[in-house]
């Protein structure tokens, strides 16, 4: 008897799950991404790793940058460019790795150089991998064309203040707290409260409305901000470092993401569907921001993603303000980015808000 009801109760689960196309797409597209993602990891470097190719002096020959450029593409995704739009790409974490191709490389003459970025912690960690890759490649590269002269040497040089990685995975413990606040928090209480909604926004302005779940928002995420610093102090780990212009794009974010969570909600008139589609709206985020797993270590097919999402050039923005101290002029078209995505939710969640409460 007892065996019964758990099995009746069992399937009643089952049939709940089944009418929500939301919570099937959850159940089955995480463990595919997951799957995917660790494949990258089947090389030592993933294949669909970014890095430039530059030449070291105007002596270098065309065909020298074509062969290296080949020799590269074995093992990365590189492209070719300017030394200017190269160090630019690495500090925009456009690429992880810049390589410098010295005129008579292949005749076993200079040294090639391997630029990586400090503060990209798992890409600098693992420099001397790439500098041991490039040298096994030229060498085969060397074997096959049957010449005698050794190739030549690979310098690895780090740019910039060395970041721990406690120190690069703190912005992502940042994010994620703000996206738990403004995309589950926030939309969750609001989805809750549905049936006092009507009342409530007959009572306050549809701006009063939005600009006190923003305010919450900011301040519960930053109370939990406080304690994870806190407790970084205590256990005396290094603290990530806030400047005027890191601190202006974590506000951005917690706004834009709040106003993002609440026009979902209000989207679905309040209704439970919102919860799944902010739910999967936050494990996008988690996975596909750069958070905790660099973007560019995705697989090829999955690199477009993080491009569609503004919390990626958050991300890039609040590393590149706080742990690099870069000027706000590299990162013009982020910040508008994230100014336009502001803008585009809150107008959004205006309407919704007004369609809700007319009927």
């Amino acid at each position: 008897m007892a065996l019964r009801k758990l099995k009746t109760l069992v399937g009643r689960e089952f049939l709940v799950i089944g009418r929500s196309a939301l919570m099937l797409l959850l159940i089955v597209i995480l463990p595919v991404t997951f799957s995917m993602i660790f494949a990258s990891f089947k090389q030592v470097i993933p294949n669909s790793t970014p890095a430039s190719l530059i030449a070291a002096s105007p002596e270098v020959t065309e065909s020298e940058m074509n062969s290296t450029f080949k020799l590269l593409s074995r093992f990365c995704s590189p492209s070719i460019d300017s030394r200017e739009d190269a160090f630019r790409k690495l500090s925009r974490e456009e690429v992880y790795f810049i390589v410098s191709v010295p005129s008579g490389v292949w005749s076993g003459e200079g040294n090639v150089r391997v630029f990586v970025d400090n503060s990209l912690s798992p890409v600098a960690e693992m420099s001397d991998y790439v500098a041991e890759i490039l040298k096994y490649e030229l060498g085969e590269a060397y074997r096959r064309d049957y010449l005698s002269f050794p190739p030549p040497n690979i310098l690895v040089e780090k740019i910039g203040k060395p970041i721990s990685p406690i120190e690069y995975f703190a912005p992502g413990v940042v994010m994620v707290l703000l996206a738990i606040a403004g995309i589950l928090v926030i939309p969750f209480n609001t989805v809750k409260d549905h049936n006092l909604m009507t009342r409530l926004l007959s009572s306050a302005s549809p701006w009063e409305f939005i600009g006190s779940k923003l305010l919450f928002s900011l301040l519960l995420a930053s109370l939990q901000i406080a304690i994870f610093f806190i407790a970084q102090s205590i256990l005396r780990l290094p603290v990530m470092s806030v400047n005027l212009l890191s601190a202006i794009t974590l506000i951005l974010a917690s706004f834009a993401l709040t106003s993002t969570g609440l026009l979902i909600a209000f989207a679905f008139k309040l209704s439970n569907l919102s919860r799944y589609v902010c739910s999967l709206l936050f494990g996008a985020v988690a996975t596909f921001s750069g958070i905790f797993y660099p973007p560019g270590f995705l697989p090829s097919y999955l690199q477009p993603i993080p491009k569609i999402l503004p919390t990626y050039y958050a991300m890039v923005l609040v590393r590149g303000f706080g742990m690099k101290g870069l000027e706000a002029g590299i990162f013009v078209d982020y910040f508008a980015i994230m100014v336009v995505w502001l803008v585009i939710s809150l107008a959004l969640l205006y309407y919704f808000i007004r369609r809700f409460r007319d009927g």
